[in-house]
């Protein structure tokens, strides 16, 4: 009964209170300021459309660590990390790490805490707008039921952050440090939407993870990475079911790759110029494409995109879209109708639905290629801009 209770009122949250800026202090480990160490609604990432404006032309204040349990900075053994794990409901594994690790092992755990550190200061920020009853996420069971998530989410994503820099340390790599960040947000619908679509963006990348790991010899970190992955799936779930969604999306869920998920990061919630070794990371920032179509519905039909150049000439003959979606073969469609005013060149392009059922995630990129394309790393090396990012239930 009070299960049922609690998923009816689940549902049927709404917000309309405006947020709480993010990074202003807070209790156990919510706080601001500083550097230190640390992977990757409608109109934003949970939508159906166009994507948030980039951080640049926010005037959102910029969420800012260390936090008040000094994370980043958090050493093995000491009080704030025990706290930090009896928050997560578990521990860092303890294991041996190891002591080498091949250049392409090294750039993916620095993007995965580059999006950790990342997710970190999203759900502190969100955190603190639901126990500060800035965002309404109703009463009672349903409201402990968020929030006791919400909670756990947030200590969980310190210790990804915590242990892939520790694995860097120990190999004697580059450790990732923070920036600040803002957060196309304003009330609990759409940062549960938004936290839900970056997600899929994270479980495609970490697939990337995995085949790297493999593939360059690392595999004693295959079995980590798979347990992060089951995490995130559990969280997405959760946060789909907040939305009215069938937890699981997809049979086999969208794969992306390192490139996409890092010019995400950045494109959408980094403040430039404010990261303490971004360019540690070798990973390319694509330029962004915007889905201009709105409210996209599970149907055959042409969507309308954008991209500025930048002020330099771009031939648009060349260029294509290519949809990944599932673990299918990408799909590519040529640009048309397409009309250039000033730097900014808008188009249409075909979104074929029907034969390839394109439920869940699907990520756009423009490239300089017709492919054919065996998959998402094939896609992000020849990609201009991107991604885009198509959410279909």
């Amino acid at each position: 009964m009070l299960s049922q209770l609690a998923v009816t009122a689940l549902l049927g949250l709404t917000a309309s209170a405006a947020p709480w800026g993010p990074g202003q202090g807070g209790d156990w480990g919510h706080g601001n300021g500083g550097n230190g160490n640390g992977w990757g609604g409608n109109g934003g990432w949970g939508g159906h459309g166009q994507p948030p404006s980039q951080p640049e032309n926010c005037t959102q204040e910029p969420f800012k660590f260390p936090l008040s349990n000094g994370f980043p900075n958090v050493e093995v053994g000491s009080p704030e990390l025990l706290a930090i794990e009896k928050q997560a409901h578990g521990t860092l594994p303890n294991g041996p790490l190891p002591s080498k690790i091949q250049d392409a092992t090294a750039t993916t755990l620095q993007l995965i805490a580059f999006n950790e550190i990342f997710e970190v200061a999203y759900f502190t920020s969100l955190l603190n707008n639901i126990t500060s009853g800035v965002y309404n996420v109703g009463s009672g069971a349903a409201k402990q039921i968020v929030e006791n998530a919400i909670t756990a989410v947030q200590a969980q994503e310190e210790l990804h952050a915590l242990g892939a820099n520790a694995i860097l340390q120990t190999a004697g790599r580059t450790t990732i440090q923070p920036c600040e960040y803002v957060f196309p947000v304003s009330d609990f619908d759409s940062s549960i939407a938004l936290a839900s679509t970056f997600t899929d963006v994270v479980l495609g990348t970490l697939q990337d993870a995995l085949n790297n790991f493999g593939t360059d010899g690392d595999d004693e970190l295959l079995a980590l990475i798979g347990g992060v992955i089951g995490q995130e799936g559990e969280q997405n779930g959760f946060y789909r079911n907040l939305g009215g969604k069938i937890p699981s999306q997809l049979p086999f869920l969208t794969r992306s790759a390192g490139p996409f998920a890092f010019s995400a990061l950045n494109q959408m919630f980094v403040v430039q110029g404010t990261c303490g070794n971004l360019d540690a990371i070798a990973l390319p920032i694509f330029s962004p494409l915007t889905v201009a179509t709105q409210n996209i519905q599970a149907q055959d039909q042409d969507l309308s995109f954008s991209f500025k150049t930048n002020g330099t000439a771009t031939d648009t003959s060349d260029l294509h879209i290519v949809y990944i979606n599932q673990q299918n073969v990408p799909v590519v469609e040529p640009l048309k109708n397409v009309q250039t005013q000033g730097d900014t060149v808008s188009f249409q392009a075909a979104f074929p639905f029907t034969e390839n059922l394109m439920f869940g995630l699907t990520i756009a990129a423009v490239t300089n290629s017709a492919g054919p394309f065996a998959g998402a790393d094939d896609v992000a090396a020849k990609a201009l801009y991107g991604p885009g990012l198509i959410e279909i239930q």
